[in-house]
Protein backbone atom coordinates (compact mmCIF):
# COMPACT_ATOMS: atom_id res chain seq x y z
CA UNK A 1 0.00 0.00 0.00
CA UNK A 2 2.92 2.35 0.67
CA UNK A 3 3.78 2.25 -3.06
CA UNK A 4 0.57 4.15 -3.81
CA UNK A 5 1.21 6.99 -1.33
CA UNK A 6 2.35 9.62 -3.85
CA UNK A 7 -0.38 8.70 -6.35
CA UNK A 8 -3.07 8.70 -3.65
CA UNK A 9 -1.86 12.08 -2.43
CA UNK A 10 -2.14 13.52 -5.96
CA UNK A 11 -5.66 12.18 -6.30
CA UNK A 12 -6.90 13.53 -2.98
CA UNK A 13 -5.03 16.85 -2.90
CA UNK A 14 -5.41 17.90 -6.55
CA UNK A 15 -7.63 15.65 -8.68
CA UNK A 16 -10.76 15.48 -6.56
CA UNK A 17 -11.07 19.24 -5.92
CA UNK A 18 -10.16 20.08 -9.54
CA UNK A 19 -12.74 17.62 -10.88
CA UNK A 20 -15.41 18.96 -8.53
CA UNK A 21 -14.62 22.57 -9.46
CA UNK A 22 -14.82 21.73 -13.16
CA UNK A 23 -18.60 21.49 -12.85
CA UNK A 24 -18.71 25.09 -11.57
CA UNK A 25 -16.20 26.40 -14.10
CA UNK A 26 -16.72 24.47 -17.33
CA UNK A 27 -18.13 27.57 -19.06
CA UNK A 28 -15.22 29.72 -17.84
CA UNK A 29 -12.21 27.50 -18.60
CA UNK A 30 -11.09 26.85 -22.15
CA UNK A 31 -9.83 23.29 -22.46
CA UNK A 32 -8.06 24.40 -25.64
CA UNK A 33 -6.02 26.87 -23.59
CA UNK A 34 -5.66 24.60 -20.55
CA UNK A 35 -3.98 21.72 -22.39
CA UNK A 36 -1.03 23.71 -23.86
CA UNK A 37 -0.53 25.38 -20.47
CA UNK A 38 -0.38 22.01 -18.70
CA UNK A 39 1.98 20.58 -21.34
CA UNK A 40 4.30 23.59 -21.01
CA UNK A 41 4.30 23.47 -17.21
CA UNK A 42 4.97 19.72 -17.28
CA UNK A 43 7.90 20.09 -19.68
CA UNK A 44 9.46 22.99 -17.78
CA UNK A 45 9.02 21.37 -14.38
CA UNK A 46 10.27 18.01 -15.59
CA UNK A 47 13.46 19.52 -17.01
CA UNK A 48 14.10 21.15 -13.65
CA UNK A 49 13.34 17.95 -11.73
CA UNK A 50 15.58 15.80 -13.92
CA UNK A 51 18.45 18.25 -13.46
CA UNK A 52 17.86 18.68 -9.73
CA UNK A 53 17.62 14.97 -8.93
CA UNK A 54 20.75 14.20 -10.93
CA UNK A 55 22.57 17.08 -9.28
CA UNK A 56 21.56 15.92 -5.80
CA UNK A 57 23.75 12.83 -6.10
CA UNK A 58 26.83 15.08 -6.38
CA UNK A 59 25.99 17.52 -3.58
CA UNK A 60 25.65 16.50 0.08
CA UNK A 61 23.63 19.62 0.95
CA UNK A 62 21.15 19.49 -1.94
CA UNK A 63 17.95 17.77 -0.79
CA UNK A 64 16.11 16.77 -3.93
CA UNK A 65 15.07 13.20 -4.00
CA UNK A 66 12.07 10.91 -4.07
CA UNK A 67 11.21 8.23 -1.58
CA UNK A 68 10.91 5.41 -4.09
CA UNK A 69 9.12 3.18 -1.59
CA UNK A 70 6.20 5.66 -1.85
CA UNK A 71 5.99 5.49 -5.65
CA UNK A 72 4.81 2.89 -8.14
CA UNK A 73 8.37 2.26 -9.30
CA UNK A 74 7.74 3.35 -12.89
CA UNK A 75 10.38 5.88 -13.96
CA UNK A 76 10.94 8.06 -16.99
CA UNK A 77 14.26 9.93 -17.30
CA UNK A 78 14.98 9.00 -13.68
CA UNK A 79 11.80 10.52 -12.27
CA UNK A 80 8.87 8.57 -10.90
CA UNK A 81 5.83 8.75 -13.18
CA UNK A 82 3.91 10.40 -10.33
CA UNK A 83 6.14 13.47 -10.63
CA UNK A 84 4.90 14.07 -14.16
CA UNK A 85 1.35 13.53 -12.95
CA UNK A 86 2.05 16.11 -10.23
CA UNK A 87 2.53 18.81 -12.85
CA UNK A 88 -0.63 17.84 -14.70
CA UNK A 89 -2.82 17.63 -11.60
CA UNK A 90 -1.41 20.62 -9.72
CA UNK A 91 -1.44 22.78 -12.86
CA UNK A 92 -5.10 21.95 -13.48
CA UNK A 93 -5.90 22.60 -9.82
CA UNK A 94 -4.20 26.01 -9.91
CA UNK A 95 -6.01 27.06 -13.11
CA UNK A 96 -9.40 26.12 -11.65
CA UNK A 97 -8.62 27.89 -8.37
CA UNK A 98 -7.49 30.98 -10.30
CA UNK A 99 -10.61 31.03 -12.46
CA UNK A 100 -12.78 30.63 -9.36
CA UNK A 101 -11.09 33.61 -7.73
CA UNK A 102 -11.57 35.65 -10.90
CA UNK A 103 -15.30 34.87 -10.77
CA UNK A 104 -15.41 36.03 -7.15
CA UNK A 105 -13.59 39.26 -7.99
CA UNK A 106 -15.46 40.05 -11.19
CA UNK A 107 -18.96 38.76 -10.53
CA UNK A 108 -19.18 37.94 -6.82
CA UNK A 109 -20.87 34.62 -7.57
CA UNK A 110 -21.90 32.70 -4.45
CA UNK A 111 -21.11 29.41 -6.21
CA UNK A 112 -17.54 30.58 -6.79
CA UNK A 113 -17.11 31.39 -3.08
CA UNK A 114 -18.34 27.90 -2.21
CA UNK A 115 -16.14 26.26 -4.85
CA UNK A 116 -12.92 28.09 -3.92
CA UNK A 117 -13.52 27.65 -0.21
CA UNK A 118 -14.37 24.00 -0.70
CA UNK A 119 -11.21 23.41 -2.71
CA UNK A 120 -9.09 25.08 -0.03
CA UNK A 121 -10.68 23.18 2.86
CA UNK A 122 -10.54 19.84 1.01
CA UNK A 123 -6.85 20.36 0.17
CA UNK A 124 -5.98 21.40 3.71
CA UNK A 125 -7.69 18.34 5.17
CA UNK A 126 -6.16 16.03 2.53
CA UNK A 127 -2.68 17.20 3.50
CA UNK A 128 -3.16 17.52 7.26
CA UNK A 129 -4.85 14.23 8.18
CA UNK A 130 -2.21 11.91 6.63
CA UNK A 131 0.54 14.06 8.18
CA UNK A 132 -1.00 13.86 11.65
CA UNK A 133 -1.44 10.09 11.47
CA UNK A 134 1.88 9.26 9.78
CA UNK A 135 4.53 7.47 11.86
CA UNK A 136 6.89 9.91 13.54
CA UNK A 137 9.98 8.19 12.11
CA UNK A 138 8.72 8.89 8.59
CA UNK A 139 9.14 12.66 8.91
CA UNK A 140 12.28 14.48 7.81
CA UNK A 141 12.34 16.70 10.90
CA UNK A 142 11.06 15.46 14.26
Amino acid sequence: MKRFYYLTTLIFVFCIPAAASYFFLKEHVSIGALIPFIVLITIMGSIWDVWATRHSKKDRVWLWQFNHSDTLGIKFLGLPIEEYLFYVTSGTYVVFMWEGMKLIRNQGLTEAYIMVGGMAVWTFISITIPYIFSPKGDRLIN
